[in-house]
């Protein structure tokens, strides 16, 4: 709240009054020594200044008809280190000279203690008109008289909720809406590595709206009145409770560690986690179980508890709000397969036992046909029955439950809701009790969105998605011999990662496990370990390899083994790495992931790879052909291919090879430069695609690095490069780009102006990148840090030295990296970034000045360059 006749704000160059000065010692005592975080210190901090605010407001209560009102979290006695102190003085007519007076004594000295004060004054006519205002509503429901005429108060809101009763559909709908707009804006905070504790769906605001739609539906505001009522049950209201409680324990914890820096440190972010479990008192646990980890599940489940609450209490509100009551009439009822839809809530009949084998397979499909959430008495029947955890499953395994999982997950996305009812129910872990370990362990890495067990629900629903939707992913599809295997192998594919790495070394045993537990047959078990071992081989040798090197190809052909496996890991690298996250997938990662594909089918075909779609034999002829549509003679594009290695062709598409001949045509001088940026094409799940830049010019030593840090300067992040030498001495770069965020049409401009200043000399790359480097050096200390690590070992052919540096991901990596190359005057033959979060792997295929691998001593001070580079960043 921030309305009043005085601005809300602080009062810079004033001195603390003695009122201040008092409150703000203690306060800082709260901080200091308080209670232990969670509803007792906000119990006291709310004493705390509801005391100081008495002594305050007495003089102004005593002789003028004023009260002071608590409003919003302050008025639910749940104030938190950083909290707002929201206060509404609600007067009798009292003239403007005298509230300013009011004010200037009572709130003043809360800024000058330090607070954040918002306030409103108001009399009672407007108090009452301003609850058409859905903010001023809701906080008007948690009025709470300090010092004051209490009846006075108690009118007001007695009018208020009158009001709403009179007409509860405009204000549940505009609730309801609000909830949606804001769980959709912060996010799931029971699945990201980043939770919003207050506003992300199943944080502490869905509780609070449970509580005001309770003012509406049976006049008064808490989760108590809506039990009776129908909305909530019996067993839900202690969890609900225990769940609040542990979200509003980790908040004031995350407040007292930033209190010092944002005023609103409602996100819990990667580089807190540490802090506020050490405040909570967690500790290392068994099973790589670290204090961090526990901390984010016990977040992940208390607010899979309360949005679980949350959406099944709102789809009965929805009913009754459409219907036009208020628990009142006849509801709509449907049979659904055994079961009863009513009012968009699924109940298991009251006389049908819940110990059927197949209920489980069967209530799967129902929730996801229906898009409904369970009732409040079949979800505690069905706890009741799970009854914890188990050495073996409840309800038993049977082919019609597994061909009903693998039919819901082919259907997508869709069957993410249904997934996560069975889950919090607790069906999904007595089904499949080794699942356990996996329910909200976090996965401390930007680079993953999800929990374990979310992701593992993603990428499944992911490969549902793509065999329905992409029409290449349903050919690739016809070529799986095991589809009950591909979908069970999704699920399963991660799951060693709960007992240490390598985890698709670790899973394979567990992924057996839960696969046998599910009664599939050993082929198709021993299909998907081979799936768990090699689910990350197609993505990483395409990202970090040369895929044109024909060695390479043929041992991935002989890791993968058959071509019906090759479709199945294919199919399940995109859908893992769409279901990870935005910086783990992108079109350009696509595009490797198949062109390596190709290839390895070709070799499946026993032909050569050279000859397949991207071949070098294929894409020189495609080049050729393409040269008059483009403006170029077929012979140039010939001349241009004889200069250059045969690799070339089978690294660079058709086209990029005659915009290469193109801008070599014409003579280049020492200091000349010519580029090209070809916009990249996203795909059709709306991830960006990656810009290509060309860069043609007179080869010298530590070209490329200059290159990467004109880019680094402008914000943008090289993801892979090739670099090629033609014998004449020219230099053919091609890297590939993502622009900075919110990049407009003019940042390649100011780039490429910038690569014609470093070609003639113009431009301090170096000290512009180290400055700005440094200037960066705050932020990365608060990030989780990275060990560089420097990784040798040679190519396939033996024709390079391959190089692998990891390390924290930090402006200018790729720049000082190629500088320390360029120092040792090795040749850059092609690179490739992968950024994992605040981990980026940059790995180089280098050869020495003769054009041979590397040999141990010259290895020996490559990692010491590289080394010392890195540190000077």
């Amino acid at each position: 709240m921030s309305e009043g006749p005085t601005a809300v704000g602080s009062r810079p160059g004033q001195d603390d009054a003695p009122a201040g000065r008092r409150l703000k010692g203690t306060w800082q005592h709260l901080i200091d020594d308080g209670p232990a975080p969670g509803r007792q210190w906000c119990r006291v901090a709310t004493a705390a200044v509801d005391g100081h605010l008495v002594e305050l407001a007495e003089p102004w209560v005593t002789d003028h008809r004023l009260a002071v009102v608590a409003v919003g979290g302050y008025g639910r006695r749940e104030l938190c280190p950083a909290s707002d102190i929201d206060l509404l003085l609600l007067h009798d007519r009292l003239d403007t000279a005298v509230l300013e007076r009011a004010v200037r004594a009572i709130v003043y000295p809360l800024w000058d203690a330090g607070l954040e004060v918002g306030y409103a004054v108001r009399d009672r006519r407007e108090a009452l008109s301003a609850v058409d205002d859905l903010d001023t509503a809701t906080a008007m429901l948690d009025l709470r008289t300090i010092a004051g005429e209490a009846t006075y108060v108690q009118l007001v809101r007695t009018e208020v909720l009158r009001r709403l009763r009179r007409r509860p559909h405009r204000f549940l709908a505009a609730l309801r809406k609000a909830d949606h707009d804001r769980r959709s804006r912060a996010g799931d905070a029971a699945e990201v590595l980043d939770p919003h504790l207050k506003d992300g769906a199943g944080g502490l605001r869905d509780v609070q709206s449970l509580r005001w739609a309770a003012g509406a539906l049976v006049g008064t505001v808490g989760l108590d009145p809506l039990v009776p009522a129908g909305y909530l049950g019996a067993p839900d209201r202690p969890r609900v409770a225990a769940a609040e409680d542990r979200l509003l324990a980790v908040r004031v914890a995350l407040h007292l560690v930033a209190v010092q820096g944002s005023r609103k440190p409602d996100v819990l972010r990667l580089d807190r986690h540490d802090e506020v479990a050490a405040v909570l008192g967690y500790e290392d646990g068994a099973d790589h179980d670290l204090a961090p980890h526990r901390l984010l599940r016990d977040v992940y489940l208390a607010a899979r508890t309360i949005d679980h609450v949350h959406r099944r209490a709102w789809a009965l509100i929805d009913a009754d709000v459409a219907r036009g009551r208020r628990r009142l009439g006849r509801p709509t009822e449907q049979e659904v397969d055994g079961f009863e839809l009513v009012d968009g809530v699924l109940r298991i009949p009251t006389t049908a036992s819940v110990d059927q084998p197949d209920l489980p397979g069967r209530l799967l499909v129902a929730l996801t046909d229906t898009g409904a959430v369970l009732d409040r008495g079949s979800a505690a029947r069905l706890r009741h029955h799970s009854g914890g955890r188990h050495d073996d499953a409840v309800w038993p395994w049977t082919p019609e439950c597994r061909a009903r999982l693998i039919s819901v997950l082919q259907r997508g996305r869709v069957a993410l809701p249904a997934l996560a009812e069975l889950d919090e129910v607790g069906v999904w872990t007595a089904w499949l009790p080794e699942w356990e370990p996996l329910r909200g362990r976090a996965q401390r890495n930007p680079y993953h969105r999800y929990a374990l067990d979310r992701h593992a629900w993603h990428a499944a629903a992911e490969l549902g998605e793509l065999v329905r939707r992409e029409p290449w992913a349903a050919e690739t599809l016809a070529t799986v011999e095991d589809r009950e295997a591909l979908f069970l192998g999704a699920l399963l594919h991660d799951v060693g990662k709960v007992l240490g790495e390598p985890h698709s070394e670790t899973g394979v045993p567990l992924a057996a496990a839960l696969a046998r537990r599910m009664g599939a047959g050993e082929a198709t078990i021993e299909r998907i370990t081979r799936m768990v071992r090699l689910h990350l081989l197609l993505p990483d040798v395409a990202q970090k390899r040369d895929v044109t090197d024909p060695a390479l190809v043929a041992e991935v052909a002989g890791q993968v083994g058959d071509r019906s496996m090759l479709a199945t890991l294919h199919l399940l690298a995109v859908a893992d790495g769409r279901a990870t996250g935005p910086t783990a997938w992108s079109a350009w990662t696509a595009s490797l992931v198949e062109s390596l594909v190709t290839k390895v089918n070709a070799v499946f075909d026993q032909t050569d790879p050279d000859d397949a779609a991207g071949g070098a034999v294929e894409t020189a002829r495609a080049a050729q052909e393409l040269a008059p549509e483009l403006g170029a003679d077929a012979e140039v594009v010939r001349a241009h291919l004889a200069l250059l290695p045969r690799r070339y062709a089978a690294a660079v598409a058709p086209r990029a090879v005659v915009r290469h001949a193109l801008m070599a045509s014409a003579e280049l001088g020492p200091t000349d430069v010519r580029t090209r940026v070809t916009p990249g094409e996203g795909d059709p799940e709306g991830h960006a695609g990656l810009d290509e830049l060309d860069v043609v010019a007179i080869d010298h030593p530590g070209w490329f690095a200059k290159v990467a840090g004109v880019v680094a300067l402008h914000g943008g992040s090289i993801a892979g490069a090739d670099a090629f030498s033609r014998e004449d001495g020219l230099a053919i770069d091609t890297f590939k780009v993502a622009p900075p965020e919110g990049a407009g049409g003019s940042w390649w401009a100011r780039v490429e102006g910038d690569l014609d200043d470093v070609a003639g000399g113009r431009l301090a790359v170096r000290a512009r990148v180290l400055r700005k480097a440094k200037a960066e050096r705050p932020r990365l200390a608060k990030a989780q840090s990275v060990e560089t690590k420097v990784l040798v070992s040679d190519d396939h052919a033996g024709r390079a030295t391959i190089i692998e540096v990891r390390t924290q991901d930090r402006l200018g990596v790729l720049y000082a990296i190629a500088t320390a190359l360029a120092e040792l005057e090795l040749d850059i033959v092609m690179a490739r970034v992968q950024t994992m979060g605040h981990e980026v792997t940059d790995v180089f295929y280098l050869r020495d000045g003769d054009g041979d691998p590397l040999s141990p001593d010259h290895i020996a001070e490559l990692e010491l360059a590289v080394l010392g580079a890195i540190e000077e960043l």
